[in-house]
């Protein structure tokens, strides 16, 4: 018995090493593909019995009416309540005579209001466009005419009201209603949804209400940031909200697991993510106004908080608060977002002791998603040719000058190697892939499609992200497309820049991007500092001294920022990334900024005070940065 069992273990070995020369990564791959199918079998599974999110609500209604479903404020609201509320929403909009089918544009911070009014227009098979806050004049009156919507709701949020009344002769054809506390304080010419509301049943709506919705059907319209351009409405059908809302079964998240969302609720992050996959799983939502970092951690205690949710410069925040001994105190299993730049990944989940961090890759309009569930560091997913077999996708060498994709003499893309950086596109594949586009024009939409890719007649999705992948296929973000600019020759990653900028302990955070230098090919780097000591207004002579000695010590000469620029506050998008685009209008003009602005000098490469004299060299060509 013990030589078959010796011989058993043997050739189990042999097995094992004959599969690991065979198959490098076998292990990896296998466990991606397993915990990938969890979440394309539970889509499957709510299709199969043609059910979409609400219908997944209102089971979980059904069977748990007074479970928690949403704590605001400390105030605890059951699936039962906000299901009656939810009734009572969907019936309102009914009664003020929106059509089946119809848009209805919402405009809320993160409140009750903002889920029940959601819930309940799906209910009745409406398409909702969800309009960011802290837009203002002609972007808000651009977002809700893109829409489509005749009829726009908004909360009682601060100067939300005042935003409206401010566009109201650009959208003559909208009726506003105001849902909230402000309803006391409504305009003459705005209408109470609360009053409407009341007067309805909070009886179940029959499905037979939202019989004309299909799994590509338009549920939402999340939008563009707007950074290069006016904001464009992303058609997001009901089968990518089930997928975005069972994403977190790629990490075992259950029924009892409890979600703590400050991202704003326009955001896919928030929306489809967050309180999506909180309905799928009949779990519990903390939902706070807006995004704290002093009130973050204390939030997460108070509630037994398991799952946390980041974006953009989030972890940056949470890391610049003071230390404390809590700081590890929690409840929480998962961190689960994108953007965590490395340079603070390791501080992040090591000084708030995160077991595990899961950074994914994704876009609200991009026909796939990935995702790091292995904890590796500073990986966005993982893209192995088996797995691309299933989440299919494609890295090609991108042309920074010409911006748009590297062709070979055939006029073909070319593939990037092990450590390049290239561009990550997505083919389009009948009944596999699908690029639903964006409301409107259709020119929009063509825009984010390239063509005669690898054969004649192939088309992919372009994400518009510059990534890496290593040898183990681990992928990583780089940069946007536009956000990587050339000088002298050569590529500079404004994110690599950016890291390294960071590492000095006197730097908050580091904006980096490109401008215009008259007289020279390409564009010189420029970096917006801010500082960590926010008493200071602009870079002591130690500072200089560092920042000169680290930037000459570790970056080429080509990725030098040859401008510097101290900012009291970084200017961020409202969710919480990077805002290039007023800094490189802005650049260095000293005549027009009044900010502290410092150049490289080229003779001892040390940075000096930039003022109008040195200026104007420059822009006549005499300084040769």
């Amino acid at each position: 018995m013990l030589a078959l069992v010796v011989g058993g273990l043997g050739v189990t070995g042999a097995l094992y090493l004959l599969l690991n020369l065979w198959w490098p990564g076998w292990y990896l791959d296998w466990y991606y593909r397993r915990n990938n199918l969890k979440v394309g079998n539970a889509i499957l599974h709510s299709l199969s019995r043609g059910k979409f999110l609400i219908d997944i609500f209102e089971e979980f209604a059904n069977l748990t009416p007074q479970k928690t479903f949403i704590i605001y404020n400390d105030e605890k609201l059951s699936y039962e309540y906000i299901d009656r509320k939810a009734n009572q929403a969907g019936r309102a909009a009914i009664e003020i005579g929106i059509k089946p089918g119809s848009v209805v544009a919402i405009m809320m911070y993160n409140e009750p209001g903002i889920v029940w009014s959601y819930l309940g227009f799906m209910k009745v098979g409406y398409q909702i466009a969800f309009i960011n806050f802290n837009l203002r004049a002609h972007s808000l009156s651009h977002s809700i005419k893109a829409s489509g919507a005749k009829v726009l709701i908004i909360g009682e949020g601060d100067g939300l009201v005042e935003a409206v009344m401010d566009i109201l002769p650009e959208i003559p054809d909208v009726a506003v209603y105001v849902c909230g506390k402000t309803g006391e304080e409504k305009p003459p010419s705005f209408m109470s949804f609360d009053v409407v509301m009341t007067r309805m049943s909070t009886d179940r709506i029959d499905r037979s209400v939202r019989k004309h919705v299909l799994p590509f059907s338009p549920n939402v319209y999340i939008y563009t940031s707007g950074t290069t351009g006016l904001p464009k409405p992303a058609i997001v059908p009901h089968v990518r909200c089930l997928a975005a809302g069972n994403s977190f079964n790629v990490f075992g998240m259950t029924t009892d697991d409890i979600i703590y969302e400050s991202l704003p609720m326009y955001h896919s992050a928030a929306l489809l993510v967050g309180f999506g996959n909180a309905v799928t799983k009949g779990a519990t939502m903390v939902l706070r106004e807006k995004f704290s970092a002093r009130h973050f951690w204390d939030d997460c205690r108070k509630h037994d908080v398991t799952i946390i949710q980041y974006i953009g410069e989030v972890c940056r925040y949470l890391v610049a608060q003071p230390k404390s001994p809590k700081d590890g105190i929690h409840k929480i299993k998962y961190a689960f977002g994108n953007g965590l730049r490395q340079d603070i990944w390791a501080e992040f989940k090591n000084r708030f002791n995160i077991p595990r961090v899961i950074e994914f890759y994704g876009a609200t309009e991009c026909p796939i998603g990935l995702s790091n569930i292995t904890n590796k560091f500073g990986a966005c997913g993982r893209s192995s040719p088996y797995l691309r077999q299933f989440t299919p996708c494609a890295f090609v060498k991108f042309d920074l000058e010409a911006q748009a994709p590297l062709r070979n003499k055939h006029g073909f893309c070319v593939p990037i190697g092990t450590d390049e950086i290239g561009l990550m596109i997505v083919p389009l594949i009948e009944g596999k892939t699908s690029f639903q586009g964006y409301r409107g024009k259709k020119a929009d939409s063509e825009k984010k499609l390239v063509y005669d890719v690898f054969t004649k007649g192939d088309k992919y999705f372009n994400t518009g992200d510059l990534m890496k992948v290593d040898k183990d296929y681990y992928v990583y973000f780089s940069d946007r497309v536009g956000d990587t600019f050339r000088w002298k020759g050569e590529n500079v990653s404004t994110t690599e820049v950016s890291n390294i900028l960071t590492d000095l302990d006197f730097i908050h955070d580091a904006n980096v991007y490109g401008v215009l230098v008259p007289g020279t090919d390409g564009r010189a780097g420029m970096a917006a500092l801010h500082l960590n000591d926010q008493s200071l207004a602009t870079l002591t002579p130690s500072m200089i001294t560092s920042l000169s000695k680290h930037v000459k010590e570790v970056l080429p000469t080509y990725a030098r920022p040859k401008f510097i620029r101290v900012q009291k506050e970084l200017i961020m998008t409202s969710t919480f990334k990077q805002q290039k685009v007023s800094l490189v209008r802005e650049g260095y003009d000293v005549t027009n900024v009044t900010d502290p602005i410092f150049y490289l000098n080229p003779a001892t490469q040390s940075y000096l005070p930039l003022d109008y004299v040195v200026f104007t060299q420059i822009m006549a060509g005499k300084v040769p940065l």
